[in-house]
């Protein structure tokens, strides 16, 4: 909060839901002074408000070029179509993983000058954020599947409880990096049955099943991303393809604007069934 009286003097808080800005203008003594409240939309309003409805219908999250050439995020419905920005930055933030009730974004914020690194956790229902220092380069994010921690895949195996709690870093125990590893990887099938690999011959992508050989699944396609049950998404041409590999019509995400270089696709396949 920040507060300034009718001689100009100035005093500072933080509210809740973002930073609230009281301005009482230097006007002639008067028994009614004129009170101007300010309300700054960090932290108390999400940038999908009125556009996506969060955590009730599936949606995408994934990077692309922002100002400068940096990264910023972006979501839109799964068929593609209208997106929308969510970040806003002049630092670059890349890596996205949406969690499992899809009201939280898991990313990592680069600030170019001095090459820090932060795990960020925005609430997409608010707007607000909570961060953590990274160090090395991170390569993938992922959620354990009640969506109460979070995996960095970095020089180690990483993990920090989720919000509300509070993030901080430690390295996986031996115990629970099968878990970590399943978080992070890019499976196919509920139960999973395969993980979607580069291929041993070093070209395109392959599904590697428990038993038996592995699978191509396209010869020029790289950086896959977890889709849902036996589907993939990856990267073919610098466009986005989703491909059911039990059958079913393969397709491209478009969106209405150009977007470049996106990267990084996360999806949100709906809230999960009720048993």
């Amino acid at each position: 909060m920040v507060a300034a009286t009718d001689d100009g003097e100035r005093g500072t808080g933080n509210g809740e839901r973002g930073q609230v800005v009281y301005i009482r203008l230097p006007i002639p003594r008067s028994p009614f002074p004129l009170l101007l409240v300010l309300l700054s939309c960090r932290g108390s309003l999400s940038p999908l408000s009125n556009k996506l409805r969060v955590g009730q219908e599936p949606y995408v999250a994934f990077a692309a070029d922002g100002e400068d050439g940096l990264g910023d995020l972006f979501a839109s419905g799964p068929a593609g179509g209208t997106p929308y920005q969510i970040t806003f930055s002049r630092v670059d933030e890349a890596l996205p993983a949406l969690s499992p009730d899809g009201s939280m974004l898991a990313f990592v914020r680069t600030t170019s000058g001095d090459e820090k690194r932060r795990l960020v956790v925005m609430n997409l229902l608010t707007g607000a954020e909570r961060w953590a220092p990274l160090g090395g380069t991170p390569s993938a994010l992922g959620w354990s599947r009640d969506g109460s921690r979070i995996y960095v895949r970095n020089q180690t195996t990483e993990v920090t409880l989720a919000p509300p709690a509070e993030l901080g870093l430690a390295r996986v125990a031996p115990a629970e990096r099968p878990v970590a590893e399943s978080a992070l990887a890019v499976l196919l099938g509920d139960p999973p049955l395969a993980e979607v690999v580069a291929c041993d011959s070093g070209r395109g992508l392959c599904a590697r099943y428990r038993e038996g050989p592995e699978q191509m699944i396209t010869a020029t396609g790289e950086a896959p991303a977890r889709w849902s049950g036996d589907t993939v998404a990856y990267l073919q041409d610098g466009e986005w393809v989703i491909r059911p590999l039990a059958g079913g019509r393969t397709r491209v995400l478009r969106w209405a604007r150009p977007l470049a270089h996106s990267r990084n696709l996360t999806l949100f396949p709906g809230p999960r069934p009720t048993r």
